[in-house]
């Protein structure tokens, strides 16, 4: 093991070590984490990738090595990687205020086509959305698909389920666990470690930045809490057997095998007119680590008329993202399925430029639709952003 162990003041004493423990929900099934150990330590690339909200993006951390995925990359590396970090590398697709659905939207554009080991896949994933997925419009399915979406790869990747936590205390970890415990996976929760210990071991205000992220310590503790659940589930003899992926699922897998269209990608067997929505919102959805994710939209600016977002494809789900400020430049967009308005999207109080993400269409069976996103009357010379398209053939 290297010399950088943990992180968070007091990681020496008993107490600190008892907290650790507390936060291994699940050991998991640790057949996957000791092949990629094996394989970290004779040297070959591997790719760490975490994936969630802001709390995954850094916020509240003082600076970005502070945060808890910049801490685990350096902690796994000091542990297994016999030079460093020199062939360990790591991802980070943390957006602020998004939830599962809109994670699932990024996978392929912002983990995967960013893989540069040769198999072009992540080999261990940190999932991070406890604190995000509250009212999200699939009910844990879009969270259930990507989780198998990622397991069912070929590389047999590790998938870690991290648990976050709110300063009220409030996750939603005893609903999305049942998901961890279908597929046998490790997961973490700050919930269980170190929530119980602010207030006695910690102020609120060493711990929690704000209302909704962890301080550079909070930060800290969560990448101890991680590390300490590897650590023990690399000292435990491997099971003998994978991931059984054939259970039946927890919530609901009926997202999987997902395609999305963005401003510069269109699959397939879609027929796409941007109508009045030819521009790109480059302001919108920045990662503190990486610049701007999710590629380029589909963006109505106040010139450009009243003419539709017109698609015309196959599916049996559709989920569209799309950019919710307060600013008054920006105006409501109508959602209509052959013909029918099925939705209206408006920004307001309380919205600050976050992606949103709605679930248009739920069906068991795909079939053939046109798909319409105009201005609704009165917003004609106002502005909007579609950021994404994601739907199930």
């Amino acid at each position: 093991m290297g010399e950088q162990v943990f992180y968070g003041d007091g990681h020496e004493e008993d107490w600190y070590q008892a907290m650790l423990r507390d936060g291994w929900t699940r050991p998991g099934n640790n057949a996957r984490l000791q092949h990629l150990i094996e394989r970290t330590k004779a040297g070959e690339p591997v790719t760490l990738a975490v994936i969630g909200g802001s709390v995954t993006e850094g916020a509240g951390a003082a600076s970005y090595p502070d945060c808890y995925a910049a801490r685990f990359l350096d902690g796994f590396a000091a542990r297994f990687q016999p030079e460093g970090k020199k062939n360990v590398f790591l991802l980070n697709a943390g957006v602020g205020g998004t939830a599962s659905p809109f994670g699932l939207t990024r996978w392929q554009r912002d983990i995967v086509s960013r893989v540069q080991d040769p198999d072009g896949l992540p080999d261990l994933v940190i999932i991070e959305y406890s604190v995000n997925d509250y009212q999200e419009p699939s009910k844990h399915r879009c969270y259930e698909s990507l989780v198998k979406t990622i397991l069912a790869q070929p590389n047999d990747p590790v998938v870690i389920l991290l648990f976050a936590v709110f300063r009220n205390g409030f996750n939603l970890q005893d609903e999305l666990k049942k998901i961890g415990e279908t597929y046998d996976l490790m997961m973490v929760s700050v919930r269980d470690a170190a929530y119980p210990l602010v207030g006695s071991r910690w102020t609120e205000q060493a711990f929690f930045f704000d209302e909704y992220h962890p301080t550079s310590l909070g930060h800290a503790v969560m990448a101890d809490c991680l590390l300490s659940a590897v650590d023990a589930a690399a000292a435990r003899p491997a099971d003998d057997r994978d991931i059984d992926l054939n259970v039946p699922p927890a919530y609901g897998v009926d997202f999987m095998g997902f395609q999305t269209v963005y401003g510069d990608s269109v699959p397939e067997g879609v027929t796409l007119e941007r109508g009045g929505f030819a521009g790109d919102d480059a302001a919108s959805y920045k990662n503190a680590p990486v610049g701007r994710v999710c590629g380029k939209n589909f963006h109505h600016r106040e010139t450009d008329g009243n003419e539709p977002l017109r698609l015309t494809m196959r599916f049996k789900k559709l989920l569209i993202s799309w950019r919710a400020v307060s600013d008054p430049a920006y105006g409501e967009a109508e959602i209509l399925v052959d013909g029918k308005v099925r939705r209206t999207l408006r920004g307001g109080e309380g919205k600050w430029g976050q992606s949103e993400t709605v679930l248009i269409w739920d069906a068991a069976e795909a079939s053939g639709h046109t798909v319409e996103i105009r201005m609704a009357e009165g917003s004609e010379r106002k502005r909007f952003t579609v950021t994404a398209i994601c739907y199930v053939d």
